[in-house]
């Protein structure tokens, strides 16, 4: 699946581009975005006055971040929409005047002056016991599936950008650990697979399952997130097949809750028991307080900007097949912006549409977990209700 050496295909390597390279202003390329129809958060933001500020300046955090290595995807990748990657959690304040406008751009209403106003512990704001919206019998007869997912990171750790080989497998072995600490007879008991330790049953058993990520994205790859691939890389899944954790896909931790149907409260409790096991774990074999980082403005931090917050994206697969014969896959996403969600194709982001519309939350920060998945149940609602009129 990877080639010869295992996963090291020279067309996903970690490549910096020719200017940043030399730490010179890449002037043509981001005037070139710039001019985009939709220019990248990278290119409207990393002016050349940014620039001339940041560039000689390293993070003082662990990875010794700098600003050429935040905007190598979107200057390599003009198409990117975001563009950019943080090293380590110091980043997001040591380059502000870039950082801070990319995450007030993407995340709209939220500022970092006024900072987040959540209360209460992680715990309590994913407390599936705080949904107030139910399905109804219409939207829960017509979901396929349901999948809730957020994404954490080590304190102890570099993110995984500014992060080493050394470092990645340093998670890897810290959370085999805790993943051995799951009880046997909990539902969240499962198997740990390293992508090194991999037997070709196990690989083919996790494709098949759709468990496997394969660390191939170029934008991704632009990041440093496959760099050392796959050493230090690993997927959790539990007996059930019901919970998934990625390991150092690109943050430490993608932690993912699924099921068939449309029980979209279960999927957050388990989510949320099993984001707890893992926090608890973690604590309890490092020693470490604050397991998880956090921001005090907005948050989980993230690699990219895009999920800070929460990391959250909850999700549904809906049939709608008439509704999308009637008015197409972008006239469905602009009813489901409306609502502070986001329509994708039957399979996932940039598929083909079918008869189905993946539809998850918009909004990732200032709000907590719960409140989200009544978002994603909302315009679940509205969808159904849509198609049953036609």
């Amino acid at each position: 699946m990877f080639g010869k050496k295992a996963g090291f295909d020279p067309d996903f390597d970690l490549k910096i581009e020719e200017s940043l390279a030399k730490n010179q202003y890449p002037s043509e390329k981001l005037d070139a975005a710039r001019a985009m129809e939709n220019p990248s958060l990278c290119a409207q933001m990393c002016t050349p006055e940014v620039w001339e500020k940041y560039k000689d300046v390293t993070s003082s955090g662990p990875a010794k971040w700098t600003l050429a290595r935040a905007i190598n995807t979107g200057v390599t990748y003009p198409d990117s929409f975001v563009g950019c990657h943080a090293g380590d959690m110091e980043s997001y304040d040591d380059f502000a005047d870039f950082f801070h406008p990319v995450i007030e751009a993407y995340h709209k209403g939220f500022s970092m002056k006024e900072g987040s106003s959540l209360t209460g512990t992680p715990s309590e704001r994913m407390d599936s016991d705080k949904i107030n919206i139910d399905l109804t019998d219409s939207a829960h007869d017509k979901i396929a599936s349901t999948r809730i997912r957020v994404a954490r990171n080590l304190s102890m750790f570099p993110l995984n950008p500014g992060g080493t080989r050394e470092t990645r497998e340093e998670v890897a072995d810290l959370m085999a650990k805790v993943y051995a600490g799951i009880p046997a007879d909990s539902d969240l008991a499962g198997e740990f697979s390293l992508h090194t330790k991999m037997t070709d049953e196990q690989r083919q058993a996790l494709i098949d399952g759709h468990f496997l990520f394969r660390g191939k994205d170029r934008m991704q790859a632009a990041s440093g997130y496959h760099e050392h691939w796959p050493h230090g890389r690993g997927v959790y899944v539990n007996n059930d097949k019901t919970f998934i954790n990625w390991v150092n896909e690109g943050d430490h931790l993608r932690i993912i809750s699924m099921e068939m149907g449309g029980d979209v409260k279960a999927v957050f409790a388990r989510l949320s028991a099993g984001t707890k096991a893992i926090e608890d774990g973690v604590r309890a074999i490092s020693g470490v307080e604050d397991v998880f980082m956090m921001h005090p403005k907005f948050g989980a931090v993230t690699c990219c900007p895009s999920n800070i917050g929460t990391g959250m994206r909850g999700s549904v697969h809906i049939m709608v097949p008439k509704l999308i014969k009637a008015i197409g896959f972008d006239e469905i996403d602009r009813l489901c912006r409306e609502r502070n969600c986001q329509a994708r194709g039957s399979t996932g982001e940039h598929s083909e549409v079918v008869d189905r519309i993946d539809v998850s939350n918009w909004r990732r920060i200032g709000l907590p977990e719960y409140e989200l998945v009544e978002d994603m149940i909302k315009c679940a609602n509205f969808l159904a209700t849509e198609e049953d009129k036609l």
